[in-house]
């Protein structure tokens, strides 16, 4: 790889990577302003940060860390997902602007998963360069190998807590919608 193209890799790749970042950090804010509520964002937005973290996990498995990290990620995952599931019930808050239903709250559940997907981009980058993301041939080895282990573990957790938080909305919602909980007018911070 010539110096200009392996340049052209690592600014393509910090382009699109700051996309990913942007978009997560802007869910972020919203969710501590405030934002609209809808089922179906509250879905895709989920989906998306699940491919993209079951995505890195799963590419660690061809840079060299062992397979059977994948049941104590698993097991990670679950449990995460139980006890985010428990947490957004008493930090999530909904009301109702005009007819409209709004929420904020959990914000820690998208630093986490945020602070999980840079640490675990910047040691790709790090120990394997730009040829990692063209899905190129490369293993990990050492300081490494146990660095991207440790990020796949906080990325895991991360994804969990982000699917035991869409669970949680997406009950609340429910119950709001049959009337079985109501909400009130604007609210107070939680």
């Amino acid at each position: 790889m010539t110096a200009s193209s392996a340049s052209a890799s690592y600014f393509f790749i910090i382009a699109v990577l700051a996309v990913i970042l942007l978009r997560v950090s802007r869910r972020v804010y919203a969710t501590h302003r405030g934002a609209r509520f809808s089922i179906s964002r509250t879905y895709v937005y989920t989906g998306v940060y699940v491919i993209i973290g079951a995505g890195f996990s799963a590419l660690s498995y061809s840079e060299g860390v062992p397979y059977l990290l994948a049941l104590p990620e698993a097991i990670l995952a679950a449990a995460a997902a139980v006890g985010s599931y428990h947490y957004t019930d008493r930090r999530v808050v909904f009301w109702k602007e005009g007819g409209t239903l709004y929420f904020k709250g959990g914000v820690i559940i998208y630093a986490i998963y945020l602070v999980a997907l840079v640490a675990r981009l910047g040691l790709d980058l790090v120990f394997l360069g730009p040829a990692t993301f063209g899905f190129a041939e490369a293993a990990l080895t050492g300081a490494g190998l146990y660095s991207t282990m440790a990020a796949d573990l906080l990325l895991t957790f991360g994804v969990g807590l982000l699917l035991g938080r869409a669970v949680r909305l997406a009950n609340r919602y429910r119950k709001i919608a049959s009337g079985e909980e109501t909400v009130e007018g604007r609210h107070a911070a939680p």
